[in-house]
């Protein structure tokens, strides 16, 4: 079973449904939390914004901020899985949808690309209104990543 899951974050809907998701996970499985968001620019609201995130979870979950230096996100995701023996990776889909079926970005992308352990993919609320629960798991295309 799970024991230590990393949610990599930005500051949209699609992270804070992925964080809701990973949270409600670790009080199912009993497991730990570690919030990754990979500096781009650095702004003070990023603390505060995970505080928000993190309310109403059991136990506190970790909070790491990195800079990617000369790495991509999806590296810097790698590695910290890594680092941190986290055994499942949570992310979350585009914060709106799109006129392309297209659901994860190149970020998230890239972090399914270099994982080594599974990812699993939160849709966002705004991706699911409307649809009926079957529709939700209907398989329109395929999409290699």
């Amino acid at each position: 079973m799970f024991r230590h899951i990393l949610v990599p974050v930005g500051l949209g809907a699609g992270s804070q449904a992925a964080v809701q998701h990973a949270l409600n996970l670790s009080r199912w499985l009993g497991c730990k939390v570690t919030l990754l968001h990979v500096l781009e620019n650095a702004d003070d609201s990023v603390s505060e914004t995970f505080a928000k995130m993190a309310q109403g979870a059991r136990r506190k979950p970790t909070v790491l901020l990195v800079e990617p230096q000369s790495q991509s996100i999806g590296e810097v995701v790698a590695q910290t899985a890594q680092q941190t023996h986290a055994d499942l990776i949570v992310i979350g889909c585009h914060d709106t949808p799109r006129q392309t079926s297209e659901v994860l970005g190149a970020a998230a992308q890239s972090i399914v690309a270099g994982s080594r352990v599974p990812v699993q993919v939160v849709p966002g609320a705004e991706l699911l209104q409307g649809k009926t629960w079957p529709q939700r798991f209907a398989v329109g295309e395929v999409h290699e990543i």
